[in-house]
């Protein structure tokens, strides 16, 4: 525990951009709710003050609890949040049509947020400890199913946005960890064509394309898919066998591409399987929302009109037209900075991101200044969630993303990421704090 004379040692630049971004969020949230007609507000702001005050605690618990306790018991954090995680999906309250909540009477907790920082604290502490050999591939299994399995049970309420945000993270630990960038290059290739070959399908069947040939066949044959990705992984082990024995590059050449492009190819099977259509058609939709200006492109287009028609200085506060006349759908959670760009115009959207960035560019100078690896490697994995969230949150309003319903952090409405946010900062100034002591 620290002294009060030792308080100078908390980053205040971090904290006053912190308070400032939600400050912005709470009067967006509140001209989102307001109704322009009968002046009455949908009160939703009133929420997220109190959600701000209980994570303000929780930041000021983070802070001063050592960090280096979450890494002696990460691996109890990940299992406790995945239990939670996989009752939620079982016995969750459908809100939208997913299982992704837990309801306690008077508010509502998404266990997947939470499930972010519990990766990224177990990440840590493995690749802490498998510092001397994460050169290896057979050391990044381990990252790779601690990923992959409450990514599959995201996936299971379902909701792919934040099922999405966990494969950046873990890729960007890696990085950070230490792995050789050639099996990172591998794995996203197998991401790469495990995700385009169902969308080349779905978009085949969304435009009732008639033309036909070989190649076309064999992308909609999920049998044949299955057959030529088993006679891939087949030559990949072959060959692998070999080169354990008789080292030679030629084998190496053959092994793995033959294995990336077959797990690429069962992945894609599993996809195209289980992945709704609704989800499918919004990556499409995000490359051409003229392919369903009424459906799943509408967002898209209300969103890119209300931020073009900020322009420079805006429209004025709860003047937004988009906004109060309600066309700008999901205006407090997913398409919040639509909002805020069409009241404050350019100037306003760039101080917004600039308070955004200067909470992530001091999350990774306090990542580098870390005395330790585990800090290093948990202050690099929560600047990631909040990096990603930011980054994807605001491709997404201004068309060049999916669409994945991710909120833009301390400014969207919804408790659960604002705690969430909130104890990521927390931890952060807890590792700055640490190094002092170090």
């Amino acid at each position: 525990m620290f002294g009060k004379n030792e308080l100078y040692r908390i980053d205040f630049v971090l904290v006053a951009s912190v308070i400032l971004v939600v400050f912005l969020g709470i009067l967006t949230i509140y001209s989102a709710g307001f109704d322009p007609i009968d002046k009455i507000n949908s009160g939703l702001y009133k929420k997220q003050i109190v959600w701000f005050v209980a994570g303000f605690i929780l930041l000021i618990m983070a802070t001063f609890l050592n960090y280096q306790f979450l890494g002696d018991y990460s691996l109890y954090i990940y299992a406790f949040l995945l239990f939670i995680l996989t009752v939620t999906t079982i016995f969750g309250t459908p809100i939208r049509n997913t299982r992704a909540w837990l309801n306690f009477g008077i508010f509502s907790i998404q266990p997947s947020e939470f499930m972010k920082l519990g990766l990224v604290i177990v990440l840590s502490k493995y690749l802490e400890l498998r510092e001397r050999d994460i050169k290896h591939m057979r050391e990044l299994v381990i990252p790779a199913l601690l990923t992959l399995v409450p990514v599959l049970v995201i996936l299971m309420q379902p909701d792919f946005g934040t099922a999405a945000v966990f494969i950046p993270i873990l890729f960007t630990m890696l990085f950070v960890g230490g792995a050789d960038v050639s099996h990172l290059v591998s794995f996203i290739s197998i991401a790469v064509i495990a995700i385009v070959v169902p969308m080349f399908i779905t978009y085949r069947e969304w435009i009732g394309a008639q033309e036909s040939n070989f190649l076309l066949n064999f992308f909609n044959d999920p049998g044949l898919i299955a057959i030529v990705a088993g006679i891939l992984l087949l030559a990949a082990i072959v060959t692998y066998i070999l080169h354990f024995f008789f080292v030679h590059r030629l084998y190496r050449k053959i092994y793995i591409p033959s294995s990336v492009i077959s797990l690429g190819l069962f992945f894609s099977i599993f996809i195209q399987k289980y992945l709704k259509l609704y989800q499918k058609r919004r990556i499409l939709v995000f490359l051409n929302p003229d392919l369903d200006p009424h459906g799943s492109g509408y967002n898209v287009i209300q969103s890119k009109i209300a931020v073009g028609a900020g322009q420079f200085l805006g429209k004025g506060y709860l003047k937004g037209s988009q906004t109060q006349l309600g066309f700008l759908p999901e205006k407090s959670s997913d398409f919040i900075f639509s909002v805020f760009a069409e009241e404050w115009g350019f100037i306003g959207a760039v101080v917004l991101l600039a308070l955004l960035a200067a909470i992530i560019l001091r999350g990774v100078q306090i990542s580098f200044e870390s005395k330790d690896k585990f800090g290093a490697l948990l202050g690099s994995g929560i600047v990631m969630i909040l990096f990603f969230h930011v980054l994807i949150n605001l491709g997404m309003v201004l068309g060049i993303m999916p669409v994945t319903g991710l909120p833009l952090p301390f400014v969207s409405y919804g408790g659960s990421n604002l705690l969430m946010s909130m104890i990521a900062v927390g931890i952060l100034i807890n590792i700055r704090m640490r190094k002092f002591v170090y």
